[in-house]
């Protein structure tokens, strides 16, 4: 099959993981990240600014988001303190980061 170059620059990001609570148990998670697809290149340059945090990255592609809830079962706006406080949750940015870039690049079918 041929390759049809088209641009895309939306794109849906699934990022699933879980977190401890204050038991230690593993609490599953998932939500959706609206995103910016970034080009190879434009991934590159973002990977060569070595002081840029992972968090800053994901929010730099990140535009909306869906099912973050907050403590009452209330969908959370997408605002810059609500992505700060989820990205503070201990290895939320880099589970984010990965699903990112899982979904934004080409994979390889025999």
């Amino acid at each position: 099959m041929a390759l049809k170059l088209v641009v895309r620059n939306k794109l849906r990001v699934p990022v699933k993981g879980s977190l401890p609570d204050e038991n230690g148990k593993q609490v599953p998670f998932s939500f959706v990240l609206l995103c910016t697809r970034l080009s190879q290149t434009e991934i590159e340059e973002a990977s060569e600014n070595k002081g840029e945090r992972i968090a800053k990255f994901v929010q730099g592609v990140t535009n909306n988001w869906e099912d973050v809830l907050d403590a009452a079962g209330e969908p959370l706006p997408f605002d810059d303190d609500n992505f700060a406080m989820v990205m503070d949750q201990a290895g939320m940015p880099g589970v984010c980061f990965q699903a990112y870039m899982k979904e934004v690049g080409a994979v390889a079918k025999n």
